[in-house]
């Protein structure tokens, strides 16, 4: 028992309290209130209630309202409208009891934010129109809002309807809201009707409805609710750009309502955020992802498949399917899949998913759209560029990256003697691709960005199963790729780029093209031309306007496709790649936060070599012998057109020498008798 000074009144013991915290309180208040707050604990501990805290309570409203199960089926709020003609209540059963959640009580809400996703055709407009209600018929309650919460004469306390767009933002919530309203007697009692043939429902004063689209629209209110619906879709297929514009959004409002209406820690406003799903790098799945990272205790979200909500879409019957992730493309699990089969999915990295059997033939059709839509999953596979399953697919686990790091950090400073190929491990070089034509691009940077640099070799024509026509494309093979960034303080090193392409050079590395963006290249360029480099600009990024296609991306991503590209295991680089995204007007770009200067170095490099196809369609293995067995050959045997890669057929021939070459015979007779000395570029003299 805890006794205070200038009260004969005692705690109650039997309570549960923090008596510190409490007494502390009870100091700061006069010794009227001290009383009061006293019987309020006490008939707490009696009986569990107390009717002096109840009296408290209501003495600001001039009716006291019901809780929400009684406002949505009381034929007097709004159960004319939820309620059909076979008595049948039409609000699932599942949303009955979140609303029960975010309103504990007939005057208390329990969160500040509702975050709705999943699936379509759930009711997530819907209910979050019912939340609006609600918070507006409590509102409308009290004696005097401005009085209760403590607002100015010049504030207008809000209700807000946000979407897309206007027209949008008029046909969705707004709509369904005013239907409500007005087949409500409750609310046609205390409001009002305006227009002729736009009948619109007008609370009381002080109090105001709006629908809009934009922060502006907003700006200025006392927002007391506010439903932003469709909030990943704002109109723009940039990701990072709807992103950008969906968070300025929600921070003008919610800002408008921590402004107005919290006081301490208590928020009686309500943010409603509803989207479908999109993407795993829309706004609304960034959102809840915070939440949960931080374990937000006013957020409450709903994220739920289809049948789940709608118990009427769900059977005993199920079928299985496999959801896959970046590197793994969904797909629908055989119906006579053994448990071992399954074992196998779940080993690859798979998530199976029981889904009722109605939903079979919409899985079958687009399992992307249908895990989307039906089940509320983001799929990686609806806007990503290139799928993780096509990069696993061309992965040579036999080779590795010539650079021992990913992303390297060497810059200008007087004290940075680093160089690129330091931290090249010169044993991963095979001496068989070391020949092969090498070609690299550099995505340039300053300070920001890293640079990247990434080196392609063609690799011949892509190797074809036995029983197969020969292959007429060229196959590619990823040599290198490195991110390089510059220190704090510093810039990356143009100079420093050029000694790695001098390096690769004198290494014995057939560097046969060079290429750059446009970002500060045309020094480099120049000065690697001027020593006899084959240089050339190009930008990864430029799209063709007619057809609003990427060209450099569109080879690159039909050589990964294709199997044309052998690519070694990485981490940074995959990561870039699978991150790729194409808006509507074709350009490929990363997501928020992300980057892709690797992806830009290979797909500049891949771009360029495939630009001289013609000079290198020659079948890697083919020998000089090969010419001469088909020429010498006699009979009617079909003689077919062999094209060699000479150089390197030069190169087998010893250098400089003193004595007669051999003959080389290519069924025309004997050579002539010369003194040979292999040069470069199949030049002899």
């Amino acid at each position: 028992m805890v006794i205070y000074k200038g009260s004969e009144q005692t705690l109650p013991d039997t309570l549960n309290l923090d008596y510190s915290t409490v007494q502390k309180e009870l100091e700061n208040l006069s010794e009227a209130e001290k009383q009061v707050a006293l019987q309020i604990l006490k008939q707490y501990s009696q009986s569990g209630s107390s009717e002096v805290h109840q009296d408290l309570i209501y003495q600001d409203y001039a009716e006291i309202p019901v809780d929400v199960e009684t406002f949505l089926y009381d034929e007097q709020y709004l159960g004319r409208s939820l309620i059909n003609a076979e008595g049948k209540k039409t609000v699932y059963p599942y949303w009955v009891e979140t609303l029960k959640k975010i309103f504990p009580n007939n005057v208390d809400t329990n969160y500040n934010t509702l975050a709705l996703t999943g699936s379509i055709g759930i009711g997530k407009s819907f209910v979050a129109v019912l939340c609006m209600l609600y918070q507006l018929y409590r509102m409308m309650c009290l004696k005097d809002p401005y009085l209760h919460y403590g607002l100015q004469p010049i504030d207008k306390i809000t209700f807000a309807f946000i979407n897309i767009t206007m027209d949008a933002a008029a046909g969705v919530g707004w709509q369904k809201c005013q239907e409500l309203l007005q087949n409500s007697p409750w609310f046609m009692k205390k409001g009002s009707v305006s227009g002729n043939t736009n009948i619109v429902w007008v609370p009381p004063e002080g109090i105001d409805l709006l629908y809009g689209s934009l922060p502006r629209h907003i700006l200025g209110r006392a927002l007391f609710a506010c439903f932003c619906d469709e909030i990943s879709f704002v109109p723009t297929q940039d990701v990072e750009l709807q992103k950008k514009k969906a968070k300025e959004l929600v921070s003008a409002a919610s800002a408008r309502m921590q402004s107005r209406f919290m006081h301490g820690e208590y928020n009686p406003t309500l943010l409603i955020l509803a989207s479908s799903k999109r993407t795993e790098q829309s706004y609304m799945e960034t959102f809840i992802e915070g939440k949960k990272k931080n374990e937000s205790k006013t957020t409450y979200i709903v994220d739920e498949p289809q049948w789940v909500i709608r118990t009427d879409k769900d059977s005993y019957v199920k079928f299985k399917v496999a959801v896959g992730n970046k590197f793994l493309d969904s797909e629908v699990v055989p119906l006579d899949a053994t448990e071992q089969d399954l074992q196998a999915y779940r080993d690859k990295g798979y998530t199976l998913l029981d889904v009722p059997m109605g939903y079979y033939e919409n899985f079958i059709d687009d399992i992307n759209v249908a895990l989307t839509d039906i089940a509320g999953i983001s799929t990686s596979g609806t806007t990503k560029y290139i799928a993780g399953s096509r990069l696993a697919a061309i992965r040579n686990d036999t080779r590795k990256n010539l650079f021992t790091k990913e992303l390297i950090t060497v810059g200008d400073g007087p004290d940075d003697t680093a160089q690129y190929y330091d931290f090249i491990d010169k044993s991963r070089i095979d001496p068989v691709l070391k020949s092969r034509p090498l070609y690299i691009h550099l995505d340039m940077s300053l300070t920001g960005d890293a640079t990247g640099i990434g080196g392609i070799w063609i690799n011949g024509k892509k190797p074809t199963k036995p029983g197969e026509d020969p292959s007429k494309d060229l196959y590619y093979t990823l040599a290198f790729h490195v991110s390089v960034k510059a220190p704090k303080g510093c810039q990356v090193s143009f100079e420093k780029n050029r000694n790695f392409i001098r390096w690769l050079r004198n290494e014995g590395f057939n560097v046969k093209g060079l290429s750059a963006d446009t970002f500060q290249s045309y020094d480099l360029l120049q000065v690697l031309k001027a020593e006899h480099f084959n240089t050339s600009v190009i930008s990864v990024d430029r799209v063709d306007r007619e057809q609003r296609v990427c060209l450099p991306y569109l080879t690159l991503k039909n050589a990964i496709y294709e199997q044309r590209l052998d690519m070694y295991p990485s981490v940074r680089l995959v990561e870039e790649l699978i991150g790729l995204e194409k808006d509507a007007n074709g350009k490929i770009d990363h997501p928020p936060l992300a980057s892709k200067d690797a992806a830009d170095g290979i797909c500049g490099a891949l771009y360029n070599a495939s630009q001289h196809a013609e000079e290198f369609a020659f079948e890697w293995g083919d020998t000089i012998q090969t010419t001469i067995d088909v020429s010498s050959a006699g009979g009617e045997v079909d003689r077919q057109q062999i094209v060699l890669n000479f150089e390197e057929e030069l190169k087998k021939l010893d250098p400089v020498r003193a004595e007669k070459s051999s003959f080389i015979d290519f069924g025309m007779g004997a050579a002539q008798d010369i003194y040979s000395s292999y040069l470069m570029n199949g030049i002899i003299l």
